[in-house]
Formats: C-alpha cells, sequence, structure tokens
C-alpha cells in the first residue's frame, strides 16, 4: 500500500509540474467588453459609411484613367510593356489607389528591407495567398500579376486588372500552364521592360 501510494503520489508531483497547454497559433479567441462591443456598434453606423464611400470613391475615380490608358489597346497590345505616356498614369493610380486604402483604414503600411529592382529580381513572391489583402501591395507596386483570366470581366475591378497587364491563366485551356510559364519567362528576360511579376502562392 505505501508503494502504491507513493507511485500515486509521484504522479500527482509529476502532473503538478507539467505547465499549461501550449497555445494554437491557428487558434484566436476575441473576447470583447461591453464598451468595445458598443464602440463597434457606434463606428458601424457613423464612421464605417463614411470609409466605405471613400473607398468606393476613388475606386471609381482610378477607373476613368485606366479606362483611357487601355482604350484602343488590342490582344497584341497587351502583350506590350507600357509606354511612357501610360508609366504617368502609373503615377497617379498609385496616388489614388493609396487614397482608397487609407479611407479602407490603412492609414500607414510599413515598408521595411528594400524593394529589389527588376534587374535584381524579375519574379516576386507573395506567399502566403490566404486572403484579398494581396492587393495592397499589387496596387502599391503595380507589379504584373499572375491571375485568373475570368477576372478582367469584374466591372471596374477587371478594367483595372486589365491595365496592369497581369498573365492571366485561363482555366479552359489545357495548354495554360506552359503558356503561362513561357510568359513569365519572356517578361523576366526583358532586361527591365516590364515591370515585376507578382506571384502569389499558397505555400
Amino acid at each position: 500500500m505505501k508503494l502504491s501510494s507513493r507511485g500515486r503520489g509521484c504522479c500527482v508531483a509529476g502532473s503538478r509540474e507539467r505547465g499549461p497547454p501550449p497555445r494554437s497559433p491557428f487558434v484566436h479567441q476575441l473576447r470583447l467588453s461591453p464598451l468595445e462591443k458598443a464602440k463597434i456598434a457606434f463606428m458601424t453606423l457613423t464612421l464605417f459609411p463614411i470609409r466605405l464611400f471613400f473607398a468606393a470613391f476613388m475606386m471609381l475615380l482610378a477607373w476613368p484613367f485606366a479606362f483611357i490608358a487601355s482604350m484602343g489597346s488590342d490582344e497584341q497590345e497587351l502583350e506590350k510593356p507600357l509606354s511612357w505616356w501610360r508609366k504617368i498614369v502609373d503615377i497617379l493610380l498609385k496616388a489614388i489607389m493609396r487614397m482608397m486604402w487609407l479611407a479602407g483604414g490603412f492609414h500607414w503600411i510599413n515598408v521595411k528591407g528594400r524593394r529589389a529592382l527588376p534587374a535584381e529580381a524579375a519574379i516576386l513572391t507573395v506567399a502566403p495567398h490566404s486572403s484579398y489583402f494581396d492587393a495592397i501591395p499589387v496596387t502599391m507596386t503595380f507589379a504584373s500579376i499572375v491571375m485568373k483570366a475570368e477576372s478582367k470581366d469584374i466591372p471596374v475591378w477587371g478594367t483595372l486588372i486589365k491595365y496592369i497587364r497581369p498573365v492571366f491563366v485561363s482555366r479552359s485551356d489545357q495548354d495554360s500552364r506552359r503558356k503561362t510559364v513561357e510568359e513569365i519567362k519572356r517578361r523576366a528576360q526583358s532586361d527591365g521592360k516590364w515591370p515585376q511579376v507578382l506571384y502569389t502562392t499558397t505555400v
């Protein structure tokens, strides 16, 4: 009996020495106080409509510039780099899109390090692709992105997408992957004539 009680005592002592179970980095429990819930409700009724209005206004303001710059461009023209006057439109659109994100609540975006030049890295990889917030670096850099061809048919947003000359991937084309790889190689070997290719991955 003594041995068994000691054994149980050792087991209990050992279990007491163990710390709390590790927290999972993939689980976040958000607990809001009544005051915080009241603030969210108040801001939803007052500030959110104003932010939404200005964000939508900035997107609509960017559409005419992208439409005019893309007007008269056929499919072959879309495969060529931007001309000098379209690069000026780039500056205007970047400023407008930055104001759109400002209205959306992204007051300041910290950039760590230095962005690699096209001569240093023709292809940029962004990971993991888990949300639509990838649009922030796209609109701030206007790099050519790899995306599905159906995206160019989205009203308003599709015009902005076509303006940045993305590499479209067609799901209905069996040779789409091969053509996409060839197009990325062609742009990467253009000696800086094309903007950098921004590729998002889930890995």
